[in-house]
């Protein structure tokens, strides 16, 4: 065998099946995730993290940026912003996930920037949670990112 084909047989001998229902059950994480951020909703995005959950942002510039989730006093509201995802990669084996998608941010009704949305989830008592969640600001990347095909784009409004 090439060793290129053989390593990819070994790999994929490693992945456990897919189950869809926990597939479903991460991806209503991720659009409970999505809702938050769109309400400025502070305790609905606790809700769905872990104790010390970690945000990691790479900016287009080159920075990137690493902080503690702390919820803030009384953040909630109808909020301006806006942020929705599409076609999903979802990897799943026991208690850990990792779900890996293309996003649209906007602000004011207006786009802000697209990016990559990389989340680590953990199920704990059978409840998926977020452990830490990682994303790109890319300005310039929409038109690129963007799916053809609007039906696709999570959570439904």
């Amino acid at each position: 065998m090439f060793p290129l084909f053989r390593m990819a047989v070994m790999a994929a001998s490693l992945v456990a099946p897919q189950q869809p229902a926990e597939e479903a059950a991460i991806l209503d994480v991720i659009d409970r995730f999505m809702q938050a951020v769109s309400k400025n909703d502070d305790a609905a995005m606790a809700a769905i993290r872990i104790e010390g959950a970690m945000h990691t942002v790479s900016r287009a510039n080159g920075t990137v940026t690493r902080r503690a989730f702390q919820p803030r006093a009384n953040a909630t509201g109808t909020g301006t912003n806006q942020e929705r995802y599409w076609d999903p990669v979802v990897h799943v084996r026991g208690s850990l996930a990792m779900v890996w998608t293309p996003y649209e941010f906007w602000v004011n009704g207006k786009t802000s920037h697209c990016g990559i949305d990389a989340f680590e989830l953990v199920k704990e008592q059978g409840t998926w949670r977020i452990g830490n969640a990682m994303w790109t600001v890319e300005p310039d990347a929409c038109a690129a990112l963007r799916p053809t095909d609007p039906s696709r784009i999570r959570p439904k409004l």
